[in-house]
């Protein structure tokens, strides 16, 4: 698991953040997004909540947006 947070941490570093800071409408979030992030995003998109799956995966975290 530790491999796989350092490798979308590293990505989010070197890639995500620096593409980001491109685009003047960009959030500028990088990769690695956490649940309150998520929320935020979701409500300002008029998203009633956001639950963070028990899917053990070593990248990715599941979060289905409810209404």
């Amino acid at each position: 698991m530790k491999l796989a947070a350092d490798f979308d941490y590293g990505w989010s570093v070197l890639h995500c953040l620096a593409v980001g800071l491109l685009d003047e409408d960009s959030a500028r979030t990088g990769t690695v997004l956490r649940p309150g992030t998520v929320l935020a995003y979701a409500a300002e998109a008029g998203f009633g909540g956001v639950e963070v799956l028990p899917i053990a995966h070593d990248f990715w975290r599941f979060c289905p947006l409810t209404p």
